[in-house]
């Protein structure tokens, strides 16, 4: 696999969006696009990266995950650590807040061991509460997310779970140049990639304003299928999920619904 000098990783956060015309000649289109940018601003950022901690695909490599081909305003670059092998399998994002109940961590993790029991891959943001637990059920098949770049640094308890992914022989990505920090409009994009890599999103505890359900409305704009848990009214932190249903998103019945999204796309 080709590795990626540092000065592409720039292209991640700075590209376009892609027009359509790009997009389906990608991948060789994408790449071609970016070359013929011009100069400036564009070009002092990519040079300002330093080296990189891992292999970095972009979206005329081999190894490019099938599933971002042609995504809208999708990332054209990817660092990786980990086991770049997960990217070939089908994958089910399974997503929500950080301050979920104990409810929702049972769920996370019953229907993670699900997935990976069927042979699929649980897709997630390595974020406090319903990612972790969704990760780490998952066992070493599992795809973390990052919104930072992958030398940025991150909270202790995060460091170490991205540790103990990469243990289990997960895989972790970032598309941001690598020493960019963590900020407000990092996990909204970073939340795309999520959707786009899985076949399907599974929301299982949001509040209102939970970036969860920015990630669901990611999901439904790239027509990846979208199934959420369904709560009790009253409940905040799963006041998302009624939303979601509300327009229109599926309702997520068990473990076996959440294994049938494997099957989507």
């Amino acid at each position: 696999m080709s590795g990626l000098p540092p000065p592409w990783s720039g292209f991640a956060r700075y590209a376009p969006r892609l027009p359509s015309d790009v997009s389906d000649a990608a991948p060789a289109g994408a790449l071609a696009m970016l070359a013929s940018l011009p100069a400036g601003k564009l070009r002092e950022a990519v040079l300002a990266c330093p080296g990189e901690p891992g292999p970095w695909l972009r979206a005329d490599d081999p190894g490019w995950p099938a599933a971002l081909f042609g995504l809208p305003g999708g990332p054209v670059a990817l660092c990786a650590e980990g086991n770049l092998a997960l990217l070939d399998l089908p994958a089910v994002a399974l997503v929500g807040t950080r301050h979920c109940t104990p409810t929702g961590r049972s769920l996370a993790r019953d229907y993670a061991r699900a997935v990976s029991a069927a042979g699929g891959v649980v897709v997630s943001g390595l974020a406090a509460g319903i990612d972790t637990e969704a990760h780490f059920a998952a066992g070493g098949a599992t795809i973390a997310v990052l919104g930072q770049g992958l030398l940025a640094p991150m909270p202790g308890w995060q460091a170490a779970s991205r540790r103990r992914l990469l243990a289990l022989g997960g895989l972790v990505l970032s598309e941001y140049p690598l020493t960019l920090p963590a900020g407000t409009w990092t996990f909204p994009r970073r939340n795309r990639i999520i959707a786009g890599l899985a076949r399907a999103v599974v929301v299982i505890e949001a509040g209102h304003r939970s970036g969860a359900k920015n990630t669901a409305h990611h999901a439904v704009a790239f027509g990846r299928e979208l199934a959420v848990v369904p709560a009790l009214p009253g409940i905040p932190s799963f006041a998302g999920c009624l939303d979601l249903l509300e327009e229109g998103a599926a309702i997520v019945r068990g473990p076996d619904s959440v294994v049938a999204l494997l099957a989507a796309g």
